[in-house]
């Protein structure tokens, strides 16, 4: 099961992977946490004007949406292995921060939405808070109930992506204490894509074992031990990783040469221990001085 903050990542990151375990006879879920409908850059590029409106936002999360899904085509997948979550783009963070509780919803200032609007969302009677973010990743954990948990990385730079990867791991532990699943048997691997250096130099290997969450020292002691593992792709699932790319058109047009660094010959992920993975969520949550669930 891969976690993808926004639509393009699932094919940056893992479309190799995903892949490979299908020829070898596994199955893929993608779970989509945003729509990516709150990229104010993207969407002046597509409709040519400074001045927006919520319409021009909600739009552009459907086009999202459906490139998604050829994406997932090109890759070996159906559209029922995609979920679309449907939670505010560029607000993950304050769900967790500020807006956990159901009682005061974030609102997005790009659609004016406080809760899944999108026809094709996971579950329409869910709030944009926290706690409803984390159950439903616990709820897509356990229809599926994946050998391999794929998510990113804590400390990964951008908000939406640091704090996905605090929310999935915090999921795990209400799972984990619920008996619902035994981590032991679960690989947890995590992804970069916004670092300093990364992926375009071996700088950001230095530097990322003396970060915590988000390039803070939020759990950075427990994250310092954790190791990398590369994959290498052949040159197929790298020609069909770049044809999963090209459906992703907006972000094409709006980041190109980025996305062009991770077309490379091999995908990088960074194992968790079960522990590790338990005791993240708590330290973040104590960073925010609020209970953890």
């Amino acid at each position: 099961m891969v976690f993808s903050p926004h639509p393009d990542d699932e094919t940056l990151v893992a479309g190799g992977l995903i892949q490979r375990v299908l020829a070898n006879g596994g199955t893929v879920r993608v779970v989509f946490v945003t729509n990516g409908d709150g990229y104010m850059k993207g969407v002046r590029t597509r409709v040519k004007k400074l001045q927006t409106s919520a319409n021009d936002f909600i739009e552009y999360g459907e086009k999202r949406h459906d490139e998604a899904l050829g994406a997932l085509r090109i890759l070996g997948l159906q559209p029922e292995d995609g979920i679309f979550l449907g939670f505010p783009d560029d607000g993950i963070d304050d769900l967790w921060a500020k807006n956990w509780s159901k009682i005061k919803p974030y609102t997005s200032p790009y659609t004016q939405f406080d809760r899944p609007e999108y026809k094709e969302s996971f579950n329409i009677w869910t709030r944009y808070a926290g706690t409803d973010l984390k159950e439903e990743i616990a709820e897509a954990v356990v229809s599926f109930m994946p050998d391999w948990i794929v998510s990113p990385d804590p400390r990964d730079y951008h908000p939406d992506h640091c704090t996905t990867g605090v929310f999935v791991l915090e999921a795990l532990r209400q799972l984990k204490e619920e008996n619902e699943i035994s981590l032991e048997d679960t690989q947890i691997l995590t992804y970069l894509v916004h670092f300093f250096d990364y992926p375009s130099s071996p700088q950001w290997i230095k530097e990322v074992n003396a970060r915590g969450v988000g390039g803070t020292k939020t759990a950075g002691q427990v994250l310092a031990s954790t190791q990398w593992v590369n994959f290498d792709l052949t040159p197929e699932e790298l020609a069909t990783k770049k044809q999963a790319l090209a459906e992703h058109r907006t972000q094409v047009e709006a980041l190109g040469n980025f996305l062009k660094e991770f077309m490379r010959p091999n995908e990088l992920f960074c194992r968790l221990s079960p522990g590790q993975a338990l005791h993240i969520p708590l330290e973040y949550a104590a960073y925010f001085k609020r209970p953890s669930s």
